[in-house]
């Protein structure tokens, strides 16, 4: 049985040009929901991330006066450095603004990978997303004339 479909209007979605702040918004919601993740100890996969090494979980239980986990906190200085350096053209960057600090992520990101989305993160990122494109969503639709 062939299928029969009738179309009352044709149209198109026009692409979403959003701006500087919407764009804000939604990178400053990403930082958020990875700091979080960091916090708890999870990896970028939404798994618990792996045990620090006995070396380093020494080393660091004596410098924090806590139980240690892999949390990417040891100075401070790669989280307080973790922010966003983009948002516009419809593109968002969030990564650590110093060489040292990239450094130092990228060898952190060797041991385990926990910077990326995790399904938490992505999850946060989609509820900022359609907060900021709902006004958009409503002038999106630009019907074709025949």
């Amino acid at each position: 049985m062939p299928v029969q479909v009738k179309v009352k209007s044709a149209g198109r979605i026009r692409a979403p040009r959003l701006d500087y702040g919407k764009l804000t918004f939604i990178g400053r919601s990403m930082i958020e929901a990875q700091l979080d993740r960091w916090a708890r100890g999870v990896n970028a996969n939404g798994q618990t991330a792996k045990p620090l090494s006995v070396r380093y979980a020494i080393i660091k239980q004596r410098a924090l006066r806590k139980r240690p986990i892999r949390d990417m906190q040891m100075t401070g200085q790669l989280i307080a450095n973790f922010g966003l350096r983009k948002a516009i053209n419809n593109e968002i960057r969030v990564e650590n603004s110093t060489k040292l600090n990239r450094q130092k992520a990228q060898r952190a990101q060797n041991y385990e990978e926990m910077i990326g989305f995790a399904g938490s993160d992505q999850t946060a990122l989609y509820k900022s997303a359609l907060d900021q494109y709902g006004v958009f969503l409503k002038e999106a639709w630009v019907p074709l004339n025949f």
